[in-house]
């Protein structure tokens, strides 16, 4: 029905649908991947069309092959991308690196409806830009811009888009303190957030957080990491 509609049988960006399909979900098993099972997301997978208009904002071209990015992943925006065949033949090397993680991760909160997080990211209209679609391109501006392991990919304005000018490299405490929901702790009248008392204290992030989690006891939040609790905090949670 798609196909007759929208004319799309006799192109070979069709073509090109129709043999990832088969490659996946093909009754002969002999068409599919040698590695076993892939799978092809939802927006994909039984509407040609979609995939086409994807296709033509990223890079399509006659000559060019389809590739994903991660073998081990199945076919979404954020893991394929169209290569020249001598170009689909190498492996940039980084495919089980850190960054290379960052990068599949941040592509996946804006685009996998099924995260559970999504709903905070491309739920609310954020999404990558075309430049970081490559990831040639993000790891050659996360290198020029203090990327080392360790610190995390932090949008300045947490309501814009993964890009250049509105990323930042920064630890876990700095991100936390950006953060939309961040949880607010008051002490003696002194309101912070847990990312700020933990800079503060000297008790670490994830510590306090644990121990809020937790329901400790007011006074314990900030008391030292291994030592017997001091009381002389009086903490209220917001």
């Amino acid at each position: 029905m798609f196909v007759k509609k929208h004319g799309l049988s006799r192109t070979k960006i069709y073509k090109v649908w129709k043999s990832m399909r088969v490659k996946c979900y093909s009754s002969n098993k002999a068409n599919h991947h040698k590695k076993g099972e892939i799978w092809i997301c939802d927006e994909w997978k039984d509407d040609p069309v979609v995939f086409v208009e994807w296709a033509k904002q990223n890079g399509y071209q006659e000559g060019l092959q389809l590739v994903r990015k991660d073998k081990e992943d199945g076919y979404h925006p954020g893991n394929c991308a169209f290569l020249k065949i001598e170009e689909a033949s190498k492996i940039h090397g980084m495919r089980y690196s850190r960054l290379y993680n960052i990068w599949t991760q941040m592509n996946q909160r804006c685009v996998n409806r099924n995260l559970e997080h999504y709903s905070s990211y491309g739920g609310r209209g954020i999404s990558v830009c075309d430049e970081w679609k490559k990831f040639e391109n993000f790891a050659e501006w996360a290198k020029k811009n203090g990327y080392k392991d360790g610190l995390t990919i932090d949008r300045i304005d947490v309501d814009g888009n993964y890009e250049s000018s509105n990323c930042k490299w920064s630890t876990d405490v700095e991100q936390q303190r950006n953060k939309r929901n961040n949880h607010l702790v008051t002490i003696n009248d002194v309101t912070k957030t847990v990312a700020e008392w933990a800079e503060i204290s000297g008790v670490p992030y994830k510590t306090l957080q644990r121990r809020i989690y937790k329901g400790r006891k007011e006074e314990d939040l900030l008391a030292p990491v291994g030592t017997i609790y001091d009381h002389k905090y009086l903490i209220k949670i917001q």
